[in-house]
């Protein structure tokens, strides 16, 4: 059993899941609400499984990229429980958890065969009229990443893309309003809802690269900003 933590973004969401499933989520959509909403839901998550941290195999949390804030309070909470209780724990890349998503949603993939092997964009918002993106390739049991995530300009996304894609993400309502989306006419667009950051998918996720042994341990644990917060961006890799 892997309990997942997601508040790389506005949402504020736990989850968990087995081998087989996400077992059970709670969500909420709503700004500036992580620093007293997530412990709460957490214990009332456990509660309602009826379960208890002793149970958990380890934490998995969304690790970035994404806001500053959100990703400061996910990662502390998350590592407050694993030093309290001896948990290891699982990052899990915001952009990575998006791809998944996206894969899993049969109908981003049923239009034509093509699109089967066409990399899967991750594309998530950031300040000041910028993105995050990093592409993927379409794998089982979780897509595997084929670039390094880089920060951007909305508007020069459209030029970063080589070859036909399958673009994903909360990122994509930035694209919108940066007047690009007609500019993408010729790749797969997947909407945000159906590529959705969620606890239950940072504990399923979690979950397989749990299994794989990719764990840390709560000392060593980091976020990837990939922005600094005052200086712009640095190269991290995801």
């Amino acid at each position: 059993m892997i309990l997942g933590i997601e508040t790389a973004t506005s949402i504020c969401s736990v989850g968990l899941a087995t081998p087989e499933r996400v077992l059970a989520e709670i969500s909420f959509d709503i700004k500036n609400i992580h620093d007293h909403a997530l412990t709460e839901s957490i214990a009332q998550l456990l509660r309602l499984a009826k379960l208890h941290v002793q149970d958990l195999q380890a934490i998995a949390v969304s690790a970035g990229p994404g806001s500053f804030t959100g990703l400061r309070i996910g990662m502390s909470v998350a590592k407050g429980m694993a030093f309290t209780h001896n948990k290891p724990m699982v990052a899990v890349s915001t952009l990575l958890l998006q791809a998944a998503a996206a894969a899993a949603h049969a109908e981003a993939f049923a239009t034509a065969n093509a699109l089967q092997a066409c990399p899967i964009v991750s594309v998530l918002a950031s300040r000041r009229h910028e993105i995050y993106a990093a592409s993927f390739r379409r794998a089982a049991p979780l897509p595997e990443l084929l670039s390094t995530a880089q920060v951007m300009r909305a508007v020069d996304f459209p030029s970063s893309l080589s070859e036909r894609a399958v673009l994903c993400g909360n990122g994509l309502v930035a694209l919108r309003e940066a007047g690009v989306l007609a500019q993408l006419q010729r790749h797969y667009l997947v909407a945000p809802e159906n590529a959705r950051l969620s606890g239950g998918w940072a504990a399923r996720l979690g979950q397989i690269k749990w299994a794989r042994g990719e764990v840390t341990s709560a000392e060593n644990l980091e976020p990837f900003y990939i922005q600094d917060f005052e200086t712009g961006p640095v190269a991290r890799r995801i």
